[in-house]
């Protein structure tokens, strides 16, 4: 699972493997180590439940918890539809736009690197 932060915004990209994986259990997790100490990791998180009513993040003990609606999720990982979105207050002023995604081939991406991606929607079409 790819993890993309910029300005008030996350976005998360799942491989078919982890998408599956999701289905089966309503959570995927990943983590980046950053160093040898206690606490020096990130922990993110994905997971499906009853409790939200759209796309919610939190942060809690070096672990960023996206949690998204069981329906939402279940219509997502059972249809073409590539996403699933929404924007979160996060202060008076300031909302956070939480994007999750199938990922895709790379047009012009190596196997490697698109090993176990969605096939691209526009693969085999010119410029």
């Amino acid at each position: 699972m790819k993890l993309r932060l910029q300005f008030n915004s996350i976005r998360l990209r799942l491989k078919r493997s982890e998408v599956e994986r999701f289905a089966r259990t309503g959570r995927v997790e990943e983590k980046i180590v950053l160093g040898g100490g206690p606490g020096e990791a990130l922990h993110y998180v994905l997971e499906a439940t009853d409790t939200v009513s759209s796309p919610q993040v939190s942060m809690d003990a070096g672990q960023l918890l996206v949690r998204v609606p069981v329906a939402a999720a279940t219509h997502w990982v059972s249809s073409d539809e590539v996403s699933i979105e929404g924007d979160q207050a996060a202060d008076g002023q300031t909302a956070l736009h939480v994007l999750i995604e199938k990922d895709f081939a790379c047009l012009d991406g190596t196997d490697e690197q698109n090993a176990d991606t969605f096939p691209h929607p526009l693969s085999g079409t010119k410029c």
